[in-house]
């Protein structure tokens, strides 16, 4: 300001500075104190910028960066990126409304078996009577689809899995595992619609990429509810949620096993199986399952998985399960009977109940400590089978303890046990238990791991309890089985 005035002033003395030389004097000595006053605030500036504060430095550097990232992105907005990469390969329309993700999982495997007293006899002879058998297989081949259409609360989920010897199937077959729809309210309310897991158990819902060991438990792999197709309400709120299930009834948990004996009379229509069927296919006559977790601390996105790695956060989550369905009745000639006269002499009919009742329950409680992670389960199931006219009772549990030694190495243990008991003693079954030990190497996180572990049998696995895709099969009397089971997968 005083530059301009000065300046002001030199327009209009000039003229009379001609006539007057005192007032050109005056000038001149006005000038050579703006020189150094000019000189002087040059001086404190430099002494300013020397003393700045280096954290002021920073934060104006992080400011101009800040700045600049929105200049950028409103200079993008006109031109959205539809496709690349991002933990995956993903597809998206400019306006957003549509998305697709792009994934996989592939789990090579390699098994060694060494059985002390193999069956003899019956079934497939080269499988059932060898003391000592190894080999390799793709054991889950599954291409996944995902996204949203229309608007973000739209989801849509895809897996499409390669049958690896599935009862009734052709080998190498393609078909739909999970195929579903889901709606969020964003007033705590989802609704899924389609072919999906139930939502019972901790184990079972967990993705089969995202498990500790080579496979999940053999009690889970014996009476988990499966698959079904329906409808799913789930409420969240806080640190509860609330699943609701209902449809066409769950599936038989063991399709290669005596539990589909269990379940249903094997030559019984009504037994629901795991893949897309037609709508009027015999099923249930009515279906409910329902799962309340609560999360003890923590966040819900921890427990997607089973480990917890180091200096992930801390949580706990309770979880409690029932479930009940009724099997359709026949309603054959064998199930029509004739239940003496009516007054006038004709002959009453009535129709044998043959249906099975399924009722379960199931309890598990998980911990995560940031480095080390442990879970705990119960099982029970009890069967009324209408075609044996038998009732059943199988019941277990299952516990894991996990910790890392290492950013990208993680031990573990884990002990699952099951009994079965039948009201009339038509089936046998001594208890049957498996103490697994493992490791794990994560050379991506689940998306590219290293597994093996070791599996030990306690008593008998008889006709009830084995699984084909574990590796564990059946033995005989007081028979004890070491399983070796290495695997490598690739996920995204």
């Amino acid at each position: 300001m005083k530059i301009f005035s000065i300046a002001f002033a030199l327009v209009l003395t000039v003229p009379s500075a001609a006539q007057d030389q005192s007032v050109l004097e005056e000038i001149q000595a006005e000038m050579a104190n703006l020189r150094e006053e000019n000189q002087r605030i040059r001086a404190q500036l430099d002494q300013m910028n020397r003393a700045r504060d280096p954290e002021l430095d920073r934060l104006l550097r992080a400011q101009i960066g800040m700045a600049v990232d929105s200049a950028m992105q409103e200079a993008q907005a006109d031109r959205r990126l539809t496709g690349g990469w991002n933990d995956g390969f993903f597809l998206a329309s400019e306006d957003g409304k549509f998305s697709m993700e792009i994934g996989t999982l592939l789990q090579f495997r390699a098994v060694a078996t060494h059985r002390t007293n193999p069956i003899q006899g019956g079934g497939d002879q080269l499988i059932q009577n060898f003391t000592n058998r190894y080999g390799t297989e793709l054991t889950r081949s599954d291409v996944i689809l995902r996204g949203h259409v229309y608007r973000p609360e739209i989801q849509y989920f895809i897996n499409l899995g390669v049958t690896r010897e599935w009862t009734g199937l052709v080998n190498g077959l393609n078909f739909a595992k999970d195929v579903w729809l889901s709606y969020d309210f964003q007033n705590d309310w989802r609704v899924r619609i389609g072919q999906f897991r139930i939502h019972f158990n901790r184990e079972e819902s967990t993705p089969a990429g995202h498990q500790l060991a080579v496979e999940r438990s053999l009690l889970n792999e014996a009476i988990n509810l499966g698959r079904t197709q329906g409808l799913e309400f789930t409420w969240t709120r806080g640190r509860n949620m609330l699943t609701l299930t209902t449809g066409d009834g769950a599936t038989d948990p063991a399709l290669q096993n005596g539990l589909r004996d269990v379940f249903a009379d094997p030559t019984n229509p009504t037994t629901p199986e795991p893949i897309n069927v037609t709508a009027l296919n015999p099923d249930v006559e009515w279906f409910l399952a329902a799962r309340w977790e609560r999360l003890l601390y923590g966040s819900w996105s921890q427990f997607q998985d089973m480990t917890s790695p180091m200096d992930s956060m801390p949580g706990a989550m309770l979880g409690i399960s029932f479930h009940g369905q009724k099997g359709e009745t026949t309603k054959g000639p064998a199930q029509i009977i004739a239940d003496g006269e009516d007054d006038d002499g004709n002959t009453l009919f009535r129709v044998i109940d043959d249906s099975s009742k399924w009722f379960s329950a199931a309890a598990d409680l998980s911990w995560e400590f940031g480095g080390s992670s442990a879970m705990v389960g119960v099982m029970y199931n009890w069967v009324d089978n209408g075609a044996y006219n038998d009732t059943y009772q199988i019941y277990g549990l299952v516990a894991q303890y996990a910790r890392y030694w290492a950013p990208k190495w993680e031990s573990f243990v884990r002990y699952d046990w099951a009994e079965f008991n039948s009201e009339s003693g038509g089936f046998t079954q001594a208890d049957s238990g498996v103490l697994c030990f493992g490791v794990n190497h994560y050379l991506d996180g689940h998306q590219f791991k290293f597994t093996t572990d070791v599996n030990f049998t306690i008593d008998e696995t008889d006709t009830i309890f084995f699984s084909d895709v574990a590796g564990i099969l059946r033995d005989g009397e007081d028979g004890q089985q070491v399983v070796l089971r290495t695997q490598l997968q690739l996920q995204f």
